[in-house]
């Protein structure tokens, strides 16, 4: 018989039994001691030691049968690492290939010390198996149904496998080890990042707060790889709160200008990332509005927190100069000033243009034939018309008070654009109405929605992809929208 260690006292001492039951082949039982039985009120357990290990020489394999030596627990002398039963320790060069297996308990003593693996319990009065710092390998491979043993074998490389009719899960000790030195080190920084916190929490709360001028507010240093550690080689996005966005948001806008030298490749992928997402949810949110009986202010809205697709609708780089911008024709009685719907000028030119905007659900083609084949515009889009040609006259009109008192903004007149936003491609014989209609205007330009999101698809395509979009809502400019695409 061989004792071991006190745990909870003196007396505390349980008895391990080596039995040889052939050539290479022995078991190692453990029987608690008198007062743990006495904690766990199992004093009249019958005396029935519990196997704890078993040597196979012919198999150069060990395996550990770990269990519950806590007398308070529930599972008092059941597995320890349930559902996982055994761990099967297979090398080549084992601890007793000399001598084929252990012949007394001083060899079980000097196997336990020197033969198990680091990151291993080595005391049976704690029931052997993993050490707690590693329950998080048999807290995995326990979600494997069926394996109820662990296996450690010098056969593998840095792969895993399940054997044994799925009873086995087989990892290396290569991968065993890996795995046992980055939780080491990860604990390691957790520790060193909890006192760096709690030394800046007293500074800050007892010396600060003493004495700003001796003891400035400051903020401590993060250890080098302390946000690659938190953060890790994968994010889950849908796991993230909007405070951990935000905060992600602004690490990296406050390194952007840190970081350019060392991670260009990384921040132009960020950037167009950005962009593309940018342009998803535009898209989405232009197709939600097409099933939606938007009115012509939320479509406003949008482009002006939008402003590029201006750019699209006119086919050329523009700026955007005022929203709902006065353009002239007042009378002396106050009345009759001409407002745009945005007021915008060519970048390069600062030739002024005028964008009036309507609704998808804008009608563009009169209902009725006005004679054989031919279709007339509609009133609304007739009136358009008649009012962007009003809006661009009051503008000629008027340049030089607008110049004056808008100086910071180059505004010229000698080529002023005007575009319509409206409604949706008509279809059948309306449509070549509508084509026919829009190319007689001269300096005016008429666009539909749909046209314009087909423009942003585009973009969306040549810039990384099919975009991936939610259908929009059902809805009459809808209808018309999906005959076309």
């Amino acid at each position: 018989m061989a004792t071991f260690g006190p745990l909870f006292g003196n007396d505390d001492k349980g008895t391990l039994d080596l039995r040889s039951r052939e050539q290479g082949l022995a078991e190692v039982f453990f029987t608690p001691s008198a007062s743990r039985l006495r904690i766990a009120g199992q004093l009249d357990r019958p005396k029935t030691p519990i196997r704890l290990l078993r040597f196979d020489a012919e198999k150069s394999t060990t395996t550990v049968f770990p269990i519950n030596t806590m007398p308070d627990s529930e599972d008092f002398l059941g597995p320890k690492h349930h559902p996982i039963v055994s761990i099967e320790l297979v090398e080549d060069n084992s601890f007793f290939d000399e001598y084929d297996g252990p012949k007394n308990l001083q060899d079980i003593e000097a196997y336990l010390q020197e033969g198990l693996p680091k990151g291993f319990i080595k005391d049976p009065n704690f029931g052997l198996g993993l050490d707690r710092k590693l329950s998080f390998i048999l807290n995995a491979i326990a979600q494997v149904e069926g394996v109820t043993n662990l296996r450690i074998t010098d056969k593998r490389d840095l792969d895993v496998g399940v054997t044994d009719d799925g009873a086995t899960y087989e990892i290396s000790y290569r991968l065993f080890d890996h795995l046992r030195r980055d939780a080491n080190r990860f604990d390691t920084k957790a520790q060193s990042s909890a006192r760096r916190k709690k030394i800046q929490l007293a500074y800050s709360n007892l010396l600060s707060n003493l004495d700003r001028e001796k003891f400035p507010v400051k903020v401590f240093d993060r250890a080098p790889d302390d946000i690659a550690d938190v953060i890790g080689s994968t994010i889950a996005d849908s796991r993230l709160s909007d405070k951990d966005r935000a905060a992600v948001v602004g690490m990296a806008a406050a390194s952007v200008r840190t970081s350019i030298k060392t991670q260009r490749g990384g921040l132009m992928k960020l950037h167009d990332e950005i962009e593309l997402a940018s342009l998803d949810d535009l898209i989405a949110r232009m197709e939600a509005q097409f099933g939606e009986r938007t009115t012509e202010l939320q479509w406003q809205k949008l482009f002006e927190a939008n402003p590029f697709i201006l750019d699209m609708a006119f086919n050329v780089p523009v700026l955007l100069v005022q929203g709902q911008a006065h353009v002239g024709g007042k009378a002396l009685n106050g009345s009759g000033e001409k407002i745009a719907d945005f007021l915008l000028t060519h970048k390069l030119t600062d030739s002024i243009a005028v964008l009036e905007i309507k609704t998808p659900t804008t009608g563009l083609i009169g209902k009725k034939e006005y004679r054989g084949g031919v279709y007339t515009a509609s009133t609304e889009l007739v009136g358009s018309v008649a009012q962007v040609v009003d809006q661009i006259d009051k503008l000629r009109s008027n340049i030089y008070q607008l110049q004056s008192q808008n100086r910071p903004i180059g505004l010229e007149a000698y080529g002023i654009n005007g575009t319509i936003l409206a409604g949706v491609m008509p279809d059948g014989p309306r449509r070549r109405a509508f084509e026919l209609y829009r190319r007689s205007l001269a300096g005016i330009a008429v666009i539909t929605f749909d046209e314009l999101l087909l423009k942003l698809k585009s973009l969306r395509d040549l810039l990384g992809g099919n975009a991936n979009v939610g259908p929009a809502k059902k809805g009459k400019a809808t209808s018309q929208f999906e005959e076309l695409f």
